[in-house]
């Protein structure tokens, strides 16, 4: 159905002038595709879409196997401009997109330029109907943060990819075993696992997170941090040479996952809400962050996986944002962390009950050496 009948012809028209286009080539007939929220099934005609909203959009394609089977998504992220034209091609050996390998792209975004009207009729439209939800997801996020997180393949996988490696070569744990049976343990254990390491160009380029609980620390240092992670949130901060700069690869990694279901930019997501989420002294030095942080944690939180939804101490992240929005009701931002509790409550269920109560057995106690 093309969502553009139903709308005013002048609408149409200054959308199709306004928005970008993507422009695909080879795509076989009933593949997956995706752009930000919405995925369709490939049909014959299909050769891309247009009226693309200005800003980041999230563009996938998951194969389909021979017995209806689907392959995991691959795709990319871009800062689409306005009446911008992008050109990609479907690579048969590795069923998925890439640019253009032959011809000069930039002779063929003009001659597609002057030929739109034409391609009219091969273009699906951009479907509006979940732009207000991914505008929410990604109203920080920035063509820099893009191009500075996405790995250097340009492509976006469920998981980093391995390669063959050395035994020099292999990445090692930092495991301490004490006795010689155990290290000859683990030594054997460690001779049976694969020698593979990741392949670099294949990951998301974030920033190195700190440890919430350095090896440097003495016990009085670690009690402490277990009480507040100010530590671990100076640090972090001081990795972004502005905090909005943060809150932009928050958003970046979580839409990594949302739309591309990558593990790994999950996983990235946790760690940062983990070092957050557990420092009120982070919160009264970082007031206007955590103001707009709130803000974006109301649209992520409802779009966590099913197995991070439980409202039980055994889901960290339930945990983590519990002491958010303790940590900030204490500082200041009260009427924020409410109005995020009443959101939670109402779409998923969480309760908050004696949030601002502590049992003094449960709080961790501070070890003078």
């Amino acid at each position: 159905m093309d969502i553009t009948e139903n709308m005013p012809p002048a609408l149409a028209r200054q959308l199709f002038e306004k928005g970008a286009f993507l422009i695909i080539a080879g795509v076989p007939e009933k593949t997956e595709f995706g752009i930000d929220l919405c995925s369709y099934s490939v049909g014959e005609k299909f050769r891309g879409v247009k009226m693309i909203p200005a800003g980041p959009h999230f563009v996938y394609t998951a194969a389909q196997g021979p017995y209806g089977d689907t392959a995991s998504r691959i795709g990319f992220i871009h800062y689409f401009k306005s009446q911008e034209i992008v050109i990609r091609e479907w690579d048969n050996e590795k069923e998925e997109l890439r640019q253009r390998t032959s011809g000069n792209e930039d002779e063929e975004v003009t001659r597609i330029r002057c030929n739109l009207r034409e391609l009219d009729s091969y273009l699906a439209p951009y479907d509006f109907s979940s732009l207000a939800k991914w505008n929410n997801l990604t109203n920080h996020m920035t063509e820099m943060t893009i191009n500075r997180c996405l790995p250097e393949c340009g492509l976006i996988r469920p998981s980093v990819e391995f390669e063959s490696c050395s035994n020099e070569e292999r990445p090692k744990g930092n495991t301490i075993a004490t006795g010689q049976r155990i290290n000859r343990l683990a030594n054997d254990e460690d001779e049976l696992l694969p020698k593979l390491k990741i392949v670099p160009e294949t990951a998301p380029r974030f920033t190195q997170l700190p440890e919430l609980y350095p090896k440097h620390l003495t016990t009085q240092e670690i009690s402490l941090a277990h009480m507040d992670a100010i530590l671990a949130v100076d640090q972090l901060f001081s990795q972004f040479p502005e905090s909005n700069h943060l809150l932009d690869e928050i958003q970046f990694s979580f839409v990594l996952y949302l739309a591309g279901y990558s593990t790994d930019s999950l996983a990235h997501w946790r760690r940062i809400l983990g070092i957050l989420a557990n420092s009120e002294a982070g919160v009264k030095k970082n007031n206007k962050f955590y103001r707009e942080y709130l803000d974006v944690m109301q649209y992520q939180l409802p779009e966590l996986p099913e197995e991070l939804m439980e409202p039980t101490p055994r889901n960290t992240v339930y945990r983590d944002v519990r002491n958010l929005v303790k940590n900030c009701s204490l500082c200041d931002l009260d009427k924020e962390a409410d109005y995020l509790m009443a959101n939670l409550s109402q779409e998923m269920g969480w309760t908050f009950d004696g949030l601002l109560s502590e049992d003094p057995d449960d709080l961790p106690v501070v070890v003078e050496m």
